[in-house]
């Protein structure tokens, strides 16, 4: 029930699902990503999923031409779903302290995207600080981009905001 990776994969492939159909609030990916987070140990890096959810649906609209190319510019992490989720997902990465978690960098990854497409410069910051030079592939090259040059340019943006 708290297998990480086969979380991830789950999520990458109910976000493709209905790729044709735009834009949905309600789309299937959302309600397994929060249901799974939901039924996690408190201290599981599952908390995350919902954030994975969100920018894996970006990935297959933007592919799709439903979203910009451009993730800040794409409007999909300003909704009122989005700015839950990306919350509760930080609130609860303030408090976890597993630093040996074999994946942690992919979810600080995931977590930073999202709070630098918030445009939360601050809190995107903080995770740059944990991350260091460490990006992962995933979110930063969606939908069709250079992930370290995406990521350093962000990286940077929020640092030199502090």
């Amino acid at each position: 029930p708290d297998h990480h990776h086969a979380h991830h994969v789950m999520v990458s492939w109910l976000a493709e699902r209905r790729a044709d159909g735009g834009p949905d609030p309600l789309h299937e990916v959302y309600d397994f990503a929060n249901w799974t987070a939901e039924q996690a140990p408190a201290d599981s890096p599952l908390a995350i999923l919902p954030v994975v959810a969100h920018a894996e649906r970006y990935r297959v609209l933007a592919a799709g031409g439903h979203l910009p190319a451009e993730p800040v510019a794409s409007g999909h992490w300003a909704g009122r779903r989005a700015r839950q989720v990306m919350k509760a997902a930080f609130d609860w990465w303030l408090e976890w302290e597993q630093e040996d978690h074999p994946r942690r960098l992919v979810d600080l990854n995931f977590l930073a995207h999202a709070k630098h497409c918030q445009g939360r410069g601050a809190e995107a910051a903080a995770l740059f600080h944990r991350i260091g030079d460490h990006p992962t592939p995933a979110p930063w090259s969606y939908p069709d981009r250079d992930p370290y040059t995406a990521f350093r340019t962000a990286r940077a943006g929020a640092l030199g905001a502090m």
